[in-house]
């Protein structure tokens, strides 16, 4: 919430939602009875004492507790993420009939092969339960054998996969995963998948206590160390390992969630199986489906579920996560006046409060309430998402890159420093921007001249140099004796500019509706543009005829060479900002077929 006229200048507000635990000192823990309160942890009762020690309880609802303003049942429900909750992906959902089926009958049915399904029910078995997607119950390994929802063939390598989430054996203790590497009962590689698929899946699986913690507290409490934390998702230290059945591609378990969709009925998450992609990040789209009814084959996104009561809050804000992740902050434009904005960590998406206060998007009850706490910040900024309607700028080049993996818009220089493209390509998608009226930010959607783009890091030093006799062209260059503005062809005939230099800005110009005229700043016809001697009809043909166009832009998916007009062919419309957007996916390993062994 905002107090007092806002944050200062770049300053985020701390969490976009309020957590569900708070940090306490370990010494309260023992002001509270082991018999106290009872409430159910993974597999075992576990005690509020307990609770309190692993800092997911504080003593404010344990004395809320004690005077009876809150039931063991409500606080079993606020902490069930960390305490009974089935987390790990349950099953496939089958876009082309909307149906769901667990991995083993996926494997028996050879929709997926059984390394594939082995390799997920390794996964459940790590970070709890074995799951059955049709019912939604949980079962232990043994169970889940006799109840007929798993295949005994896989029953060795689950019952040691199981280790994880109920600990591994050693004297009188039982070693969480991270205390099994250090101690060498358990292979540091295979650690490090299953403590991916625990921290991605709601937390570190403490089996002393038989509950999960989140990161931080994990640290705190020796089942984990910074240096596996801090490089879990880089590839070098900790290579992606989790199959995607529909390209059979490796991922990260975090990566393969984002991509589940929330069954209503089954209360799980359902990894989408076919050809519709339905659960894929769309730069066109604000959201993605992220919840499905199979009773009923409704499809919806996760506010539109919210909105129909068919999620409760807990759940619409676990979802929203992973998709977006907002903070709040105040902003101070060139002339001073603050403007609040809402921006997204995850995809760089901006949503200005004020302005759509003004143009009516959202009314200032709606604000107010957001302001009072009534309303999370979640959901004001899905709010004003749905009121968003999508743009399509016509003239727009190639503004930016947007990451697959996560939705994130970024910047023409960005992609280039990420090695997402090449310097030939980023200098010409850059020439293109100046070429038709600046350097664009994709987060924003707003023009800069080469000089600002610089001030505000949308260029290096080595693209402006390059580009600022690009921006000449669209500015219009002066004759050094007469001072005249001229034309480019004008301009290429003094030998101001190179021709390919001229000719490449007027290619831009033309494959984004027309040529500019230097002052008028108007789009012209080819055929308009040789009656006022813009250019030559040398210049109109070779403008005319494609086949002659260079292949001088990478496609950052295939790696194919392309001519700027097929770049723009691929690119799609940014839903926010109307720009176009090319797609690009960061390299992916391939791995392994089974989740902790070599098949």
């Amino acid at each position: 919430m905002l107090e007092g006229g806002g944050f200062k200048r770049g300053e985020l507000q701390k969490g976009s939602e309020p957590e569900t635990f708070q940090h306490v000192d370990g010494d309260l823990a023992c002001s509270v009875r082991d018999d106290e309160f009872q409430f159910q942890g993974l597999r075992h009762p576990v005690t509020a004492r307990q609770l309190v020690e692993a800092k997911l309880l504080d003593m404010k609802t344990v004395e809320q507790l004690r005077r009876g303003l809150k039931t063991v049942e409500e606080v079993q429900k606020t902490l069930s993420k960390f305490l009974t909750k089935a987390t790990a992906i349950a099953g496939l959902y089958l876009e082309a009939t909307k149906e769901k089926m667990s991995f083993s009958s996926a494997a028996k049915k050879i929709v997926i092969d059984k390394m594939m399904a082995l390799a997920f029910l390794e996964a459940q078995a790590a970070t709890g339960f074995i799951i059955d997607p049709l019912s939604g119950q949980t079962y232990s390994v043994e169970d889940a054998i006799l109840q007929g929802v798993i295949d005994p063939e896989f029953r060795i390598r689950l019952l040691e996969a199981e280790k994880a989430a109920l600990g591994y054996p050693c004297s009188s203790k039982m070693l969480s995963v991270f205390q099994a590497m250090e101690n060498r009962m358990l292979d540091r590689q295979r650690g490090k998948h299953m403590l991916e698929a625990q921290i991605a899946s709601g937390g570190v699986i403490d089996p002393a206590r038989g509950i999960r913690v989140p990161p931080e507290v994990a640290l705190q409490q020796g089942l984990l160390n910074n240096a596996i934390l801090q490089f879990l998702h880089e590839p070098s230290s900790n290579t992606r390992v989790f199959p995607n059945p529909n390209n059979k591609q490796a991922l990260y378990y975090a990566e393969l969630l984002r991509m589940c969709v929330f069954d209503v009925d089954c209360q799980c998450l359902l990894l989408p199986f076919g050809e519709r992609n339905i659960s894929n990040l769309n730069v066109a789209k604000t959201h993605r489906i992220s919840v499905v009814d199979t009773k009923t084959g409704a499809e919806l996104t996760t506010y539109e579920a919210f909105q129909r009561n068919l999620i409760d809050k807990s759940t619409y804000l676990e979802l929203s996560g992973l998709q977006y992740q907002w903070k709040e902050a105040t902003f101070f434009e060139s002339y001073g006046h603050p403007s609040r904005v809402l921006r997204d960590a995850k995809t760089g998406l901006q949503l200005n409060i004020d302005e759509a206060v003004e143009q009516g998007t959202v009314d200032k009850a709606s604000v107010r309430k957001y302001q009072e706490g009534l309303i999370t910040l979640t959901e004001l900024a899905d709010f004003l998402l749905s009121r968003l309607v999508p743009k399509k700028d016509v003239h727009s080049p190639v503004a930016g890159y947007w990451l697959t993996s996560s939705g994130e818009r970024i910047s023409v220089l960005k992609a280039s420093r990420r090695n997402l493209v090449d310097r030939i390509t980023a200098l010409r998608c850059l020439e293109a921007q100046v070429s038709t009226g600046g350097i664009l930010d994709p987060l924003t959607g707003k023009r800069y001249r080469v000089a600002e783009a610089l001030h505000r890091g949308l260029l290096d030093e080595g693209f402006a140099q390059q580009l600022r006799q690009c921006e000449l062209v669209v500015a219009g260059i002066s004759h050094p004796v007469t001072n005249k503005v001229m034309s480019v062809l004008e301009a290429v005939n003094a030998n101001i500019i190179s021709k390919d230099m001229g000719v490449r800005c007027l290619e831009f110009q033309y494959l984004t509706g027309g040529l500019m005229e230097p002052q008028a700043q108007t789009r012209l016809s080819i055929e308009e543009a040789l009656q006022v001697g813009m250019i030559d009809v040398s210049i109109a043909t070779k403008l005319k005829d494609q086949k002659s166009y260079i292949r001088n832009i990478l496609c950052p998916q295939t790696k194919r060479k392309l001519t700027y007009k097929e770049a723009l062919e691929k690119a799609d419309f940014d839903f926010h900002t109307g720009l176009k957007l090319l797609e690009v996916s960061e390299p992916l390993m391939t791995g392994i077929s089974s989740l902790y062994y070599a098949s």
